[in-house]
């Protein structure tokens, strides 16, 4: 992955910290000036789905791929961040399902609710060398440049007032945890170039020019939840794209 896919993280990072309030109650502007810094960093998304991703993922394609009665669904349109590229939709549906997670505290893991669900997020214009670029394993060189990219951006922030040294120090943890253990699979046959993302269990698609990732969560088997998620894509891109 390279410097600019790392900046993301970590700005992407800062204002998922202050929305949550763990940051200063005084940086009541923090979350303005990371979206301005997402918009410098990702570049523009493609103006014809701002706010349209209903117009790809429709609640017929989700339900047919995961296999439940589309009535029962609940639909969540996520928008918090300014750049369309940062927002998601997913069609949410309760089965009483429980998800093992890492527990922040103690280390271990611990049960929680959770929904299954098919989301499309990340919907934004791209290149394929750009694509290909985001998604592969990087190298040594790539992780050392983009650590200095981040320390150096993250020292001009700092500079300019647009965050604190806690802000900086926390985004920098996050973006380093968010980025370890990253690697891809190809899938073929879907799109015009699409990887498998082994440690978030995400597609990402590239097909014309679009950029797009597909989450299915069906269960807890990240094999049937793979199949769905390439089900969805292709569905998308059948239908709604050629």
């Amino acid at each position: 992955m390279k410097a600019k896919s790392y900046l993301s993280i970590m700005m992407i990072s800062v204002a998922t910290l202050s929305c949550s309030g763990e940051t200063k109650s005084s940086d009541t502007d923090v979350v303005g000036k990371m979206n301005e810094a997402v918009d410098e960093s990702l570049g523009k998304s493609i103006d014809k789905y701002s706010g349209k991703l209903d117009e790809l993922l429709t609640l017929e394609i989700a339900s047919e791929a995961i296999g439940y009665n589309d009535a029962e669904a609940k639909k969540d349109y996520n928008q918090t961040l300014k750049n369309p590229a940062t927002h998601s939709l997913a069609f949410r549906w309760k089965k009483g399902r429980q998800k093992s997670i890492k527990n922040p505290i103690t280390g271990g893991s611990m049960d929680i609710p959770t929904d299954d669900f098919v989301e499309i997020s990340w919907v934004r214009s791209t290149t394929l060398k750009e694509f290909k670029h985001n998604y592969h394993m990087p190298t040594a060189e790539e992780l050392a440049n983009a650590d200095k990219a981040m320390n150096t951006k993250m020292k001009e922030m700092e500079s300019d007032g647009k965050i604190t040294k806690e802000q900086s120090s926390s985004a920098k943890g996050l973006a380093t945890a968010l980025g370890a253990g990253l690697s891809y699979d190809e899938v073929p046959g879907v799109g015009d170039y699409t990887v498998w993302n082994n440690k978030d269990k995400q597609l990402k698609v590239f097909y014309k020019g679009l950029e797009f990732q597909i989450m299915v969560e069906a269960g807890n088997d990240e094999s049937v939840n793979r199949q769905k998620s390439v089900e969805v894509a292709k569905k998308i891109i059948q239908e709604k794209l050629k």
